[in-house]
Parts: C-alpha cells; sequence; structure tokens
C-alpha cells in the first residue's frame, strides 16, 4: 500500500511537472521575443531619425534652390524629398509594427506568468 502510495505521488508530480515545463518555455521563449523586438525597434527609430534629417535637409536644399532662381535643381531636390518622405512614412509604419508585436510578446509573457 505505502509503495502504491510512492508511485502514484510520483507520477503525479511528473504529471504536474510537464505544463509547468512547457510554460517555462513559453516564458524563455517570450523573453526572448522582447529583447528581440526592443532591439528591432530601437534600431528602426535609430533609421527614422536618421530619414527625416535626410528629408530636412532635402527640403532645405528645394528651398535654397527656388529661392536661388534653379528651378532644375529645385525639381530634383523635390523628387528627392518625395523619395525621402516615402521612406520615412514607410519606417513610421515599421515603427508602428514593431511596437505592437512588443505589446503582443508583453501580454504572452504576462498570461504565461500568470499561469505559470
Amino acid at each position: 500500500m505505502r509503495k502504491s502510495a510512492i508511485v502514484l505521488m510520483a507520477s503525479a508530480i511528473s504529471v504536474l511537472a510537464i505544463p509547468s515545463a512547457y510554460a517555462y518555455d513559453d516564458i524563455r521563449s517570450d523573453w526572448r521575443h522582447i529583447q528581440r523586438d526592443r532591439a528591432r525597434l530601437h534600431a528602426d527609430q535609430a533609421r527614422l531619425r536618421d530619414e527625416r534629417s535626410e528629408l530636412r535637409a532635402a527640403e532645405r536644399r528645394e528651398n535654397w534652390a527656388l529661392r536661388h532662381g534653379r528651378f532644375f535643381q529645385a525639381w530634383r531636390a523635390e523628387r528627392l524629398e518625395r523619395r525621402e518622405a516615402a521612406d520615412v512614412r514607410a519606417l513610421e509604419r515599421k515603427v508602428y509594427r514593431d511596437r505592437v508585436d512588443l505589446a503582443h510578446d508583453r501580454a504572452d509573457l504576462r498570461r504565461d506568468v500568470r499561469g505559470w
């Protein structure tokens, strides 16, 4: 009787340990995802700052060319400004997606920690 109780208890402990081991793996993977998303967000924000400075430089070039009557240069600067503005909009969308991914991963981590 005593031996069967020990075996029953050991099997119950091992059965209960399996979900917690999976939860620990989920928590660890969520943590890695959060770290990856934070690094990606930081890099994208730095790229966005660079693109915005390039956009401001293109706007200054266009304004300078217009003030000095250099219309062909102004036209080329306007085209460059449009491309830079498109790059800025694309990076803003990417930063937004990174923030959403980070929020989802943080929510997953909270849910996994609560369920662990």
